[in-house]
């Protein structure tokens, strides 16, 4: 089961409007030469970013496929096509974005990212140069990742899906990777209704061994009713007892932020015109290699992740949606106090994240 991409919601069940493979396809539209905005402008780069995060995210769902099938999932996508090359022609994608922007932080979602051909070199090329986030169903052979990728500058997000997998044998798996080396390690359980009673010892046996465990509203149908908002009162108690139980304060903290993402209102995310760092400080890379503004259906294309003119925004834009689809958005003045929690990540061997005076 792969993520919607708006962080670390692997599995959350996000309704996507519309086929997943043409969303990025611009290649295929013969669009992309016009939906590049940055082709012919003079650019300087900023290092660091003056935004927090400070750290440039790039979001990389680079597959849609996955080798699960839960039910309750609406991403994965056999059928939908992706962008493949070598890991030698992924290096200088990656080192034009390191000239640019520094060390980023580079988040992997699908699908089942680590299916991707070579992905463990892949994986290995990326941390020489930017942090990287992973969220992954964990059915990949841990001994051979641990021989292979390095520990440092890598977050594993580890997706429990339980028509899958026993928590148990989950948590040994994330276990053994912390135990050689992987201290961002976290687990994360979607919020299905036929799993609500369970969630409380499932929690508590991740938390007894001190793995960060988050608690994704499911997002989507489910016996013919549109979650997060058919979840009854009792039901919404329960999840918020649950992030009072958290004994981890970063859990506390991520799991209230779902919470509100999933109880808030249309108007209540309503960001139209107002400037926003998504673009600036984030962007999605989708299976195809079309890099928009942010998650949301129909924003701003900046272009291809391949093509040696893409640039991000040298600033806020102005948001061009009506309701935001993110849980922990960017809009400028509302959500920086938040945001070295919210968008942590991996800090770099060899390019520690700078100062934003640096």
């Amino acid at each position: 089961m792969g993520s919607c991409g708006t962080g670390g919601c692997s599995g959350c069940g996000t309704k996507h409007d519309g086929p997943q493979a043409p969303e990025g396809d611009m290649i295929a539209r013969g669009e992309l030469d016009a939906a590049i905005p940055h082709e012919k402008q003079e650019y300087r780069p900023l290092l660091p970013r003056r935004a927090p995060p400070y750290k440039v995210h790039w979001n990389w769902e680079i597959m849609l496929p996955c080798n699960y099938r839960c039910s309750y999932c609406v991403v994965h996508n056999e059928a939908a096509q992706y962008l493949i090359q070598g890991v030698s022609e992924w290096r200088k994608v990656w080192e034009r974005i390191f000239k640019l922007y520094g060390c980023c932080q580079v988040r992997f979602a699908g699908g089942e990212p680590t299916i991707y051909p070579h992905f463990i070199d892949l994986v290995g090329m990326i941390l020489e140069m930017h942090t990287v986030d992973i969220t992954t169903n964990l059915s990949f052979d841990v001994e051979e990742w641990i021989k292979k990728v390095p520990s440092q500058g890598i977050a594993i997000s580890g997706s429990l899906h339980l028509e899958h997998q026993k928590p148990e044998d989950f948590l040994k798996k994330l276990l053994i990777l912390r135990n050689k080396g992987n201290q961002l390690i976290s687990a994360s359980l979607v919020a299905y209704p036929t799993y609500l009673d369970r969630i409380d010892a499932i929690r508590a046996m991740f938390e007894k061994e001190q793995v960060l465990f988050k608690i994704i509203p499911f997002n989507g149908v489910y016996q013919g009713k549109r979650y997060p908002g058919a979840y009854t009162d009792d039901e919404r108690i329960l999840l918020g007892m649950q992030v009072q139980r958290s004994q981890d304060e970063l859990g506390k903290t991520l799991n209230k932020q779902w919470q509100d993402y999933a109880n808030a209102k249309p108007n209540d995310k309503n960001f139209m015109g107002m400037p926003c760092h998504m673009g600036e400080m984030y962007a999605k890379i989708y299976s195809d290699g079309t890099v928009r503004r942010c998650c949301h259906t129909g924003v701003d294309i900046l272009g291809h992740i391949t093509d040696p003119n893409l640039k991000l925004f040298e600033g806020p834009e102005p948001c061009t949606v009506m309701s935001c689809s993110c849980w922990k958005p960017m809009v400028a003045g509302k959500y920086e106090e938040k945001v070295h929690m919210l968008w942590q990540s991996a800090n770099h061997p060899v390019y520690p994240e700078k100062a934003p005076n640096a």
